[in-house]
């Protein structure tokens, strides 16, 4: 061992690392199937020792809640738009003619169309 660098020793370490950590999530996972009955975090880890989950593999569930708040409130928007459009509500001065006007002339809707024929 003393003829190999410092770099190849760390290298070396990192890969080992790298499997262990493989190694316990493969473990993790087929745990999770055999005992997918009992609700989450009733089982516990294979090992003692393991380190808890990194926040970005529990920040899944957060994202995509925010997701889906973001697209209802589009949707509930879209739908808004068009039952204003449809009766010819306005809301205060501006009616959807006028709404749709000003989003032609600030996203410039004509010429991204010209530019891409």
């Amino acid at each position: 061992m003393s003829k190999i660098n410092t770099d190849k020793k760390l290298e070396l370490i990192r890969a080992i690392r790298m499997q262990n950590q493989y190694d316990r999530q493969l473990f993790r996972m087929r745990e999770g199937i055999v005992y997918s009955d009992l609700p989450e975090g009733k089982h516990g880890e294979l090992y003692g020792l393991e380190e808890p989950a990194p926040p970005e593999q529990t920040g899944k569930s957060k994202v995509l809640a925010n997701f889906r708040i973001r697209f209802v409130i589009a949707v509930l928007l879209l739908l808004g738009f068009i039952l204003c459009d449809m009766n010819h509500i306005s809301i205060g001065k501006e009616d959807a003619d006028s709404f749709y006007s000003r989003i032609k002339s600030s996203t410039d809707i004509e010429e991204l169309i010209h530019k891409v024929k």
